[in-house]
This record gives C-alpha cells, structure tokens and sequence, in this order.
C-alpha cells in the first residue's frame, strides 16, 4: 500500500448556511448496500470495486499499491494516480471527437435529449415522469398550458437546470413556481425561459412532464437523488433540496452515510433528511448505470410516495473538477474499473429510437464556458445535466 494522498445543476440565487444535526446525519433504519455489481459480456460476474464506501476509505485514504506503483513504461517515473477529473477530461474529449469525426452521438449527447431518455426508459421498464405536451416551441407554451394545473416546464434539449419550472395553476393566466413560491403572468414567465434559452444556446423545443408530489418537503417538490454510478455500482450520491434561499447539498456514500467531497462546501445542509428507501434509490440507480454500457453516469432521481423515479442521465455532470483530491482519486478509482469491465464498450453509438424522430437532430455544440456562471447549476435538478 502506498502513503497517504497528497494534499492537492437552478433557477434562483442564494444559498444555506452549513448546520449541524446529529439526527438528520443518522442513516435510514435498514442501512443499504451496494448493488451486487455487473455481469461480464462472458456472463461471469465482474469484480467489484477494489475500495471500500467512501466514508471508511476517507479515513485512511491510500491506494492498492499496484494502482500507484512506478512501472517500466514510465521508466522509473511515478505515474499519475487515479483521477475522476482527468478520466471525465478524456470522455468528453472522446464524445467530441466521436461527433465530429464519426458523425454518431454518445451516450453522453444522447441523453441530453428527453425524448431519447424517455424511449430508453420505457423500453427497459425503468419508472420514469410521464410526458404531458411537447415537444413544442416556447412562443406555444400558453396553448399546452390550458386545462392543466399542474406540471414541469422543462426545455428539450438542456445542460444545466436552467428552464426548468415544476408549477401549479393559480388563475386563468398565471401559475405559481414551486422553486421559488413566486407567482407568474403567463407573459413574464415566457420573458423569463427565453432568457436562459439564449444564454445557453439550447434549442426551442420545450415539453411538460408530470409534476411529482413529495409532501414531506417545504415546497412539496421531491427532493433530487444523484447517484454517482460506474458498471452498476454506485459510488456517492448527490441529495439536492430546492426552494427559499436556493439550492442546499448533502453527499452520502453507498452506505447513507453523510460525507463530505469538497463540493458545495457553502451550501451543504447537515440537517437535509436520508431518503425513505435508500435501498430503492441505489437499486434503480444501479440497474439504470449496468443497463446503459457506458463507464460512468450520473443517475438522477427522486423519491415519491410510490417509490424511485428515474429523472435524467447525466454522463457529464456539471463541476466534476470540483471535487477534493480524496474524492476526486475515490472517483478515478471507481471510473478505472468500470472501465475494465468485460463487455463495455465506452462512447459506442447507440441509434436514436424510432419514435420520435423529429427530435433528434444533430445535437448543437457546447455554448463557450461562462466565467460568471454559478458552477453549481451544473448539479441542478433531476430534470437537468450539466
């Protein structure tokens, strides 16, 4: 074993001061466990993942010495350790040059469309929100709106959680933003889509899904589960809790215990509540990552009273530079053995599903990286990516 490491995703502002409570820290009463790993393309099980959760590994966080011994391609140099930045650096690179070379989309473009999520969803029986209209431009959204009261704006094609409005009916030409409790005229809401719409650059094809209950949040609009998943094994999940202030974090590893990451540092809430069922949670969250064929995605969720819903896939997550170096060396670990499961092929091309061909055009070009951008809306709700 080798010595210590060295020291090295929304609509509205703000942000909530880091607390403390011993009780909103407990794990769930049946504390789960991680899924039982993938199956090789020869039908054999994978081996698992050579580290522990996180929280134990935090403790004492070295590396099997043949992940960082020198070897004799590097000519006695010491090679760069397991890093999550540097393996997501590479993927995007590769999605990039799969587009531009190739002419097919990764996995990582293709689940930036909803309707592709969607079909993919259905086809392998994973619980996913219902779609109500769209796709439709935004210039239409009133006529969709009529009869409704009740749902989740979301733009079609999307990179981070901005357009993202869940709402219910407050009169004939006004609805009420769950996110920030405010009420809006149908002509000030549509002023403000069309803001980040230009900002980022994402098409104008908008649609409404099912608006989702959670009774047991302040806003009633479930809390987001973001599961950092690799081959079918879940690493650390993400909690997001909206509403007031701004958006308030918590990070758990695979066993629901409460750890910190180096993420969201100044909006982390100690006292945000553990899942109902974090055993239902981790097993959609794993049966969605071994199903997609890809190293690495984030599984995005929420709970409701009937159980785990599938939100998004996010194979780029927004700030995945931002992690600590333990995090980030614990995630590198993870992303170099997913990498190495037998049967995985990477960035392969996967074909758009039949059914909404309408929707899939090549998808638009990264808008350029804006400096002023809050880098947390990469992490913004279910229904985002970044």
């Amino acid at each position: 074993m080798t010595g210590p490491l060295p020291d090295s995703e929304t609509p509205g502002p703000g942000s909530a001061g880091t607390t403390t409570d011993a009780a909103a820290n407990a794990a769930p009463e049946t504390a789960p466990q991680t899924s039982p790993g993938p199956t090789s393309a020869a039908g054999r099980a994978a081996p698992r993942c050579p580290l522990p959760p996180f929280a134990e590994w935090q403790a004492d966080p070295v590396l099997p010495d043949w992940l960082s011994r020198p070897h004799m391609a590097r000519k006695d140099t010491v090679p760069q350790g397991p890093s999550f930045a540097a393996s997501m650096d590479a993927a995007v690179r590769r999605a990039m040059l799969q587009q531009k070379l190739w002419k097919t989309d990764p996995v990582s473009r293709l689940a930036r469309r909803r309707a592709w999520v969607d079909d993919w969803s259905r086809a392998r029986g994973l619980p996913a929100p219902g779609t109500l209209a769209g796709p439709f431009p935004l210039q239409d959204l009133p006529l969709h709106l009529e009869g409704r009261d009740s749902g989740v704006i979301k733009p079609l094609h999307a990179t981070n959680a901005w357009g993202v409005v869940p709402f219910t009916r407050t009169g004939p030409f006004e609805i009420r933003n769950l996110f920030d409790g405010k009420c809006y005229r149908l002509s000030a809401l549509l002023e403000a889509l069309h803001a980040p719409m230009q900002r980022y650059m994402f098409p104008n094809k908008w649609q409404i899904e099912t608006l989702l209950a959670d009774p047991a949040t302040p806003t009633g609009v479930p809390d987001d589960w973001k599961a950092y998943a690799f081959a079918g094994e879940v690493a650390l999940i993400l909690q997001v809790r909206r509403g007031g202030a701004g958006p308030r974090y918590k990070f758990y590893d695979a066993g629901w215990t409460p750890v910190e990451t180096g993420k969201y540092r100044d909006t982390t809430d100690a006292t945000l509540p553990p899942p109902r069922d974090g055993a239902a949670l981790l097993a959609l969250a794993a049966r969605a990552s071994a199903a997609l064929e890809v190293p690495f995605c984030r599984i995005d969720m929420f709970e409701t009273a009937t159980g785990p819903v599938l939100g998004e896939l996010t194979p780029e997550p927004g700030g995945y530079h931002l992690f600590d170096p333990v995090a980030d060396a614990f995630l590198g670990v993870f992303h170099d053995w997913a990498m190495t499961t037998a049967g995985l092929p990477g960035a392969r091309p996967v074909p758009p599903p039949e059914t909404h061909p309408e929707t899939h055009p090549e998808t638009p070009a990264d808008p350029p990286l804006d400096p002023t951008a809050d880098p947390a809306s990469g992490d913004g709700p279910g229904p985002s990516r970044g």
